[in-house]
């Protein structure tokens, strides 16, 4: 597992709403721009917006899978992969069975 350390992650709960509220803010920006003609497009603002909205998502699920880690799951019986021990011929007994069929 990577080394987290406690001042990147476990950001207080307004900390996580204001990157929501970034996200949120930002895709609205991108969606209304878009929808306006293509004279009145800005690429470069358009750019932005979806930088900041990257971000927002990056630190706010890097965030959530801090807080809420990935429990290992107990293998049961049923789930474990079962391998049948099957007799696989040697290459000398292939040549030789593909010899004798000839």
């Amino acid at each position: 597992m990577l080394n987290m350390s406690k001042k990147t992650f476990n950001k207080p709960k307004k900390v996580q709403f204001l990157y929501f509220l970034l996200m949120f803010l930002s895709g609205g920006s991108i969606f209304y721009i878009k929808t306006l003609p293509d004279e009145k497009q800005n690429i470069w603002l358009l750019l932005i917006l979806l930088v900041i909205m990257m971000y927002s998502l990056l630190k706010s699920t890097k965030n959530w899978a801090y807080d809420n880690p990935k429990e290992p799951e107990e293998e049961s019986e049923q789930n474990k992969i079962v391998y049948k021990k099957k007799d696989i011929p040697s290459l000398e007994e292939m040549i030789k069975n593909s010899q004798k069929k000839k």
